[in-house]
């Protein structure tokens, strides 16, 4: 992925290592439920995103129709009103911000002008993502297996979260991480792994598993929503061979 990485106006180098960063994150990745799971993982790590989803959806402003996106921070608890209220005055979804979106595959707030927010996304911004604690907004559109969308939205607790430099960098992941994102199989055959070979966050719902915990349970520790705890002990499963919750558990106590 690093060759083909173009040199971007106003962007230092601790910017494109950012962006590498997560690119490097992402390489090994082999599914797109993997991708998932790792794009959000490396965003908080390389810049601090911990209120993210990432919807599968066949188009960009459908984000909505996603049963189970992946979710990580304060996004669990309110994406229902989002669904139920709010998603058809996304901000993201306005035309400028969807100029943005085809030219650059990436959106943010900050970057629209005030007097292009129609009164319905304005209302949204006020109403929904500031009465949520949530001081910014910013989307990513890649290409998935078979014309699919992958739209990760990314909220801050401060208006400047993500700088311009960031987006910058957000723009390069895109790109790079698109042509790869677009060849990736839904799912793919696997040698069974070890509780070790799992990435940190499968290694803990794992480890969470193996302590008893039940689903519920393990939504409320990790601040996940039950669909997607769902999701990634079914990534667990797959992953290491184990048939059952059971089995799982005896696996993560003889590790």
């Amino acid at each position: 992925m690093r060759a083909a990485v173009r040199v971007s106006a106003g962007m230092q180098p601790h910017d494109y290592e950012r962006a590498l960063g997560v690119l490097e994150r992402c390489a090994a990745i082999d599914s797109v439920e993997g991708l998932q799971e790792e794009l959000l993982e490396a965003l908080a790590s390389a810049y601090g995103c911990v209120h993210t989803a990432f919807f599968r959806t066949d188009v960009f402003t459908r984000t909505h129709a996603d049963p189970a996106p992946v979710m990580t921070g304060r996004i669990p608890r309110i994406i229902d009103e989002y669904r139920d209220r709010w998603f058809a005055d996304d901000v993201m979804f306005t035309p400028a911000s969807l100029d943005r979106i085809r030219r650059a595959g990436v959106s943010a707030l900050s970057q629209l002008e005030p007097r292009r927010v129609p009164p319905a996304a304005r209302a949204y911004v006020d109403r929904f993502v500031f009465r949520s604690g949530l001081r910014s907004v910013c989307a990513l559109d890649l290409d998935l297996p078979g014309g699919q969308r992958g739209v990760v939205g990314i909220f801050g607790e401060t208006p400047d979260h993500l700088t311009a430099a960031d987006l910058r960098g957000l723009a390069i992941v895109v790109r790079q991480l698109s042509a790869v994102s677009a060849r990736l199989p839904a799912r793919v055959a696997r040698s069974a792994a070890t509780v070790g070979d799992l990435s940190p966050r499968l290694a803990e719902i794992a480890d969470l598993v193996g302590r008893g915990l039940s689903n519920a349970a393990i939504a409320r520790a990790t601040g996940l929503t039950l669909d997607t705890v769902k999701k990634y002990i079914s990534q667990v499963l797959d992953r290491t061979g184990c048939r059952n919750r059971t089995e799982l558990a005896l696996l993560v106590a003889g590790r």
